[in-house]
């Protein structure tokens, strides 16, 4: 599975990503973008680039292994490759990269057929947060005013996702996010309702089927030690019974006053399967 990471520029992507392959390396690795350019001083093969010649990359573009690419810095090639891809995977471990909000799109349409390309989006309530981390970090009033004009349009984008992660704090996103990638290799997004939410009935949802246009998402909140539905039990259930898509949303973290709800896993997925 190759999990591609999502959002608005300072929200935190690659921090959250450094942390997740630091304390889990037996679980995820990066996926290197191919270039042609010299490696720079500090960088090093594979994170987060495969270093080629030109002619190298050229020949991949012949044999159809390039799914995208562009050329800039001075003539120098950056793409992604299929065949990078399929090397990578069979280590076992979840693929992980920073992506575009736009091109996720064209990962999701080229890479299909390869594996599964899952979606996680970082966010957070207020631009100007983002604003203030990008100030943080350095960069210039031109290059931040720049990444704000995009907050709209990336933010309108944000319903592809399969999820959407509030990154308030740094160490309770990282546990989440570890969570939901490990849920979905294991059990496949199958996620229980806790207690307060409830299990929903078969009239609840069957109103829920009947909904047209886009589903609200559900609700997610992480207690600490696993994810489970605060609200929207009834759209999961629907879209899990027919296969459609349906955002997961991780909005407030962490609760651990939040307990499961009283029903097992095995009837909970029998449920979802009825």
């Amino acid at each position: 599975m190759l999990a591609a990471f999502v959002g608005c520029a300072g929200v935190g992507k690659n921090t959250v990503i450094g942390r997740l392959i630091a304390a889990y390396p037996e679980r995820y690795e990066i996926f290197p973008t191919l270039t042609t350019r010299e490696m720079r001083p500090g960088e090093r093969e594979g994170d987060p680039y495969h270093y080629v010649t030109k002619e190298q990359f050229e020949a991949l573009i012949r044999e159809g292994e390039i799914y995208e690419y562009e050329i800039i810095h001075n003539g120098n090639y950056y793409g992604g490759s299929k065949k990078v891809l399929r090397e990578h995977l069979k280590s076992g471990r979840t693929l992980i990269k920073d992506i575009d909000v736009l091109g996720a799109r064209t990962y999701k349409t080229k890479l299909s057929g390869i594996t599964r390309i899952l979606s996680v989006f970082l966010y957070v309530e207020d631009m100007n947060t983002l604003l203030d981390r990008m100030r943080a970090r350095g960069d210039s009033e031109e290059n931040i005013q720049k990444r704000a004009e995009r907050f709209p349009l990336e933010m309108n984008l944000s319903s592809d996702s399969e999820y959407m992660v509030n990154n308030d704090r740094l160490e309770d996103t990282t546990d989440a996010v570890n969570c939901l990638l490990e849920n979905e290799v294991r059990l496949g997004g199958v996620y229980r309702p806790c207690r307060d939410c409830g299990v929903p009935t078969e009239a609840e949802i069957g109103s829920s089927a009947g909904t047209e246009g886009k589903t609200e998402p559900v609700e997610l909140v992480f207690n600490g030690r696993e994810l489970l539905i605060a609200d929207g039990a009834a759209r999961y259930v629907s879209a899990m019974r027919s296969g459609a898509f349906i955002q997961k949303k991780i909005k407030r973290l962490t609760d651990t006053s939040l307990k499961p709800a009283h029903i097992s896993l095995e009837r909970w997925t029998n449920m979802l399967r009825a």
